[in-house]
């Protein structure tokens, strides 16, 4: 449906109104990608890794497992070679 106009003035209003629509959807628009730039950043890529190893490591037995058992070999390793 169109919209009839009985004036200059209301198409001067409704030209301002779509403009500053325009303005706050652009504004939207802008702080979303900062906000996902400021996501993929190096930083969070490693802090995410880091939490995701961490949940696993706490949650697998196999994985602790391995780990305890490498550490072990590691520090026995050392220590033989210390004599």
């Amino acid at each position: 449906m169109k919209t009839v106009y009985t004036s200059y003035e209301e198409i001067d209003k409704e030209l301002e109104i779509r403009k500053l629509e325009r303005e706050i959807s652009f504004r939207k628009l802008s702080k979303n990608a900062d906000d996902i730039s400021q996501f993929f950043t190096p930083a969070n890529f490693i802090k995410g890794g880091l939490l995701t190893l961490g949940s696993n490591l706490s949650h697998s037995k196999e994985i602790k497992t391995f780990v305890l058992s490498t550490l072990m070999n590691f520090m026995i390793n050392k220590f033989i070679k210390r004599k």
